[in-house]
């Protein structure tokens, strides 16, 4: 499968949209992707930027825009609560804003998310013996 390499600017451009949040930047999908108490929340893969929103907020997203889609990290594997917003779509200071600005509000929200411990019960079992 081919991957399609992040654009370095779309990335950038995202990272001074979401300055003013509190978030933390990480490396994937080739380019920067923020997340919020541990739960991802927006980045770059290729040409698009992707959000995470509730059901409800997917739903009304597209709904403003047949450019909108359900976010699709490789072909015929789609992810719940994420959305693909074209570059096209990000020109727009006010649409932009309102939907990073609820997207950052569920993430927000949500439960944040503990690191897993790697491996932990057989490093338990190997002291042991």
């Amino acid at each position: 499968m081919d991957w399609e390499k992040a654009d370095q600017n779309l990335g950038e451009y995202l990272e001074t949209l979401v300055a003013g949040y509190a978030c933390k930047k990480k490396m994937m999908f080739g380019a920067a992707v923020f997340f919020v108490n541990g739960n991802m929340w927006t980045g770059v893969k290729g040409k698009i930027v992707f959000l995470r929103l509730s059901e409800k907020d997917c739903t009304a997203i597209q709904a403003e825009s047949d450019e909108i889609r359900s976010f699709e990290p490789a072909p015929g594997r789609f992810m719940k609560e994420y959305v693909e917003v074209p570059e096209s779509k990000l020109a727009g200071y006010t649409f932009t804003h309102k939907w990073l600005d609820i997207s950052y509000s569920y993430v927000k929200s949500l439960p944040p998310k503990l690191k897993k411990e790697k491996n932990s019960l057989s490093k338990k079992n190997k002291k042991q013996n």
